[in-house]
């Protein structure tokens, strides 16, 4: 092995040296080998992602690219960004793939390539070429980026929005003096538009506070002239207002009372769907969520700490701390929220870590690289535990995950005690390419985990009797049993759905156990069961089973 990681090392080097097109290739290649796993084959994972899915599905079947509905309700969470994105992605791939959970998820892998790859371009006008890959590779691995790469959601696709506007801005900042060319300036402003119509204000937090930072450190604005500010505007408001204008003239405040009032402000002063949590939670989560870049971010502290006057590291600072003191007092947490500031942490771990002393580490960081390693055992064992508690037992992906880590793991370890410097990122990248197959390989083949699936086979297998049937849900309505039948009926309580039983020539009802005595109270007609699918909600973590029954 150790003569596998000095040739790892010499490689490394010798890419981090070569023109950017090749790194640049490096870590996109990189990217996809590590968000792949589990891309095609996770089921749509209850809640959000299979809201957003089945919002977009409507707006193709339907043709409208202004309203926003799932189902028959109106879903004015968020802006109309992310509908675009997941309905052109389909629209692209074709008719045939409107049912396909992974057509949906495509904006979010181009976002999180993308962010990779922003993130290395970042590092390079800051920190140089060694660190702009090194902290790309962090980017690339870190868990919490990988999940949203998976998932049909906005996070993905801001971060990149976001992430190209600060490119734009550490350039500007590192060549103070040099005129800048008018496409950056102007894709300053449409990456800021495109992060406004995915997820309303948040860039204007991330970005607005990195430019009052430097500003202060400035003491002055007029840097800022080079990004054609004026002109800008008008760039910003033409993309951005045009769509903000129709919704409020088709829906009137329903939208504002909605995704500000219900959304926006409620998470800010309490915790929203049983997630709240205290102050300092992603500074606890992030050693977990950031890993294992975060084997790392020790070295990117202590570098900022000593050397927070050098430019590089005071935009760094005040990109990420400002964000993150707001999103740590914001009531409601989730643990993507801080992800447009991971970036920033990457970069900065990267450079700590090529500039630390020549040599091995000291004791203490292979006390706590051993505690970080440990972590992997922890991870591992999430999908087991879930896959046992399922009545299964892990598969291949799961075995061949844990030898990946193992031999990783195992890499990382010895490239640390032989004082190098680039093969243990690439070895923390193997960490993250075994977890990716035992984590989300694995647990997409765990039918326990997706009771949708069965439920919507149950429903297209039911000899249904009519043009029209009944349809009705008793305790169980979640977005993705609607994505993959698109029509569940009806939620209705149990004693409403017997009394329409009783009405109606022919009717399917999917019933929660915990209802299904009150259901069966109120009935006056015999029911045919068609088979009760058991399985957790990951919604909220509860185990249920759900009974369908036909009538006719």
């Amino acid at each position: 092995m150790d003569r596998s990681l000095r040739w790892i090392e010499l490689r490394m080097e010798a890419l981090a040296r070569a023109r950017p097109f090749m790194p640049m290739l490096f870590v996109a290649v990189l990217a996809v080998v590590l968000f792949l796993p589990g891309f095609f084959t996770m089921p749509p994972v209850d809640r959000d992602e299979a809201r957003f899915a089945q919002a977009s599905r409507q707006m193709v079947e339907t043709g409208d690219l202004i309203d926003i509905r799932l189902g028959d309700d109106t879903r004015y969470k968020k802006p109309i960004g992310i509908y675009w994105l997941q309905s052109a992605a389909v629209a692209v791939c074709g008719p045939e793939c409107r049912e396909e959970i992974w057509a949906y998820r495509i904006p979010s892998l181009i976002g999180a390539v993308a962010a990779v790859l922003l993130t290395y371009l970042i590092g390079l006008s800051l920190m140089g070429a060694g660190s702009a890959m090194v902290a790309a590779i962090l980017m690339a691995s870190c868990f919490v980026l990988g999940a949203e790469a998976r998932l049909a959601k906005t996070d993905a696709v801001l971060l990149a929005a976001i992430l190209s506007a600060q490119a734009v801005l550490a350039r500007l900042w590192m060549r103070p003096g040099e005129a800048l060319p008018a496409w950056l300036a102007y894709g300053f402003w449409i990456a800021l538009a495109v992060a406004t119509l995915v997820k309303g204000p948040i860039a204007a937090l991330v970005v607005g506070t990195t430019v009052l930072g430097l500003a202060v450190r400035a003491r002055a604005f007029g840097w800022l002239r080079a990004l054609r500010p004026g002109r800008g505007a008008v760039v910003f408001l033409a993309l951005v207002v045009p769509w903000f204008v129709l919704i409020t003239l088709r829906a009137g405040n329903a939208f504002w009372d909605e995704a500000l009032g219900r959304d926006l402000i409620a998470k800010i002063g309490e915790g929203q769907e049983n997630h709240g949590a205290p102050p300092g939670t992603y500074l606890a989560a992030v050693w977990a969520t950031f890993w294992p870049a975060s084997i790392f971010l020790p070295f990117g502290i202590a570098a900022s700490w000593k050397g927070w006057r050098l430019r590089p590291v005071w935009f760094c600072l005040v990109w990420i701390l400002p964000t993150w003191i707001v999103f740590e007092l914001v009531a409601t947490k989730l643990i993507h929220y801080v992800l447009p500031v991971f970036a920033g942490l990457a970069v900065m771990s990267a450079s700590g870590w090529l500039a630390r002393p020549e040599g091995r580490p000291g004791t203490a960081f292979r006390i706590f690289l051993g505690f970080m390693l440990g972590l992997a055992v922890v991870l591992l064992a999430v999908p087991a535990y879930v896959t046992f508690e399922g009545g299964q037992w892990p598969g291949a992906y799961w075995i061949a995950g844990v030898v990946i880590m193992a031999v990783s793991g195992t890499g990382l370890w010895r490239s640390v005690g032989q004082g190098r410097r680039f093969a243990p990122a690439l070895c923390g990248a193997g960490l993250a390419v075994g977890l990716s197959l035992a984590f989300y390989e694995q647990l997409s083949r765990v039918g326990f985990l997706w009771p949708s699936v069965p439920l919507a086979a149950m429903q297209d297998g039911a000899a249904l009797c009519g043009d029209d049937p009944l349809r009705l849900m008793v305790g169980y309505e979640e977005p993705s049993l609607l994505f993959l039948t698109d029509d569940t009926g009806a939620d209705v309580g149990p004693e409403a759905a017997a009394q329409a039983v009783a009405q109606a020539d022919c009717a399917f009802v999917m019933v929660e156990k915990r209802l299904d005595d009150r259901f069966h109270a109120a009935l006056t007609r015999d029911a045919e069961v068609l088979g009760t699918v058991t399985g957790m909600n990951i919604g909220n973590g509860r185990e249920i089973a759900v009974t369908g029954y036909l009538f006719r």
